[in-house]
């Protein structure tokens, strides 16, 4: 049974509003400087394990969509991509395969409830990564680029976005420490389920 005071204890370490937003704006920013730093290979799949694990899916998919939007303006602004429908369309199959990455972790961290928390992370991590390649390869195969999915390509970008899903797990439980006393209980992606 739960009493009064346990209901204020769960109310009380509720994600506030504000703590969540700044939250979702780091990460956005996380995309943006991936974008700017490693030429426009962003870490989607890490971002949406993040975004999944800590904030609902409606928000997850709006920052998701404001990550991409970054990066491809990043891409076609300061990397020169070429404008052409061919890169138009790629960059929409990004679009589509980073939402998608983000719906399979939302259910994996929502679901699998009986794997550790970081189990979980990992498991989100590798079917949004299977899901993201599968929907780029798929465009590939119409757009050219297959040439791009060798082993040693995916197993740099699966490196690159585990690395990165660890740094953003450590940067998460830096945020919930650091803004707990301005701004409320952050979202927390190692809390229990």
């Amino acid at each position: 049974m739960m009493t009064n005071n346990n209901l204020n204890l769960d109310r009380a370490e509720e994600p506030s509003a504000t703590a969540s937003f700044v939250w979702i704006s780091i990460l956005t920013l996380a995309g943006v400087g991936g974008s700017l730093v490693i030429s426009c290979v962003t870490p989607f799949v890490a971002l949406a394990v993040a975004l999944a694990g800590t904030v609902r899916l409606s928000v997850a998919l709006r920052a998701m969509t404001v990550i991409w939007l970054a990066n491809q303006f990043i891409g076609f602004a300061f990397f020169h991509f070429p404008r052409t429908p061919n890169s138009v369309s790629l960059g929409l199959a990004s679009g589509a395969a980073a939402l998608l990455s983000v719906v399979v972790a939302a259910v994996v961290m929502k679901r699998a409830t009986a794997v550790p928390i970081l189990a979980r992370a990992a498991l989100a991590l590798a079917l949004g990564f299977a899901a993201y390649e599968a929907v780029l390869f798929v465009a590939a195969l119409f757009l050219g680029g297959v040439e791009t999915f060798s082993p040693a390509i995916i197993a740099q970008l699966a490196l690159n976005n585990a690395a990165w899903l660890a740094g953003l797990i450590a940067l998460n439980e830096l945020v919930a420490i650091l803004c707990k006393p301005w701004l409320g209980a952050a979202p927390r992606m190692l809390k229990a389920a």
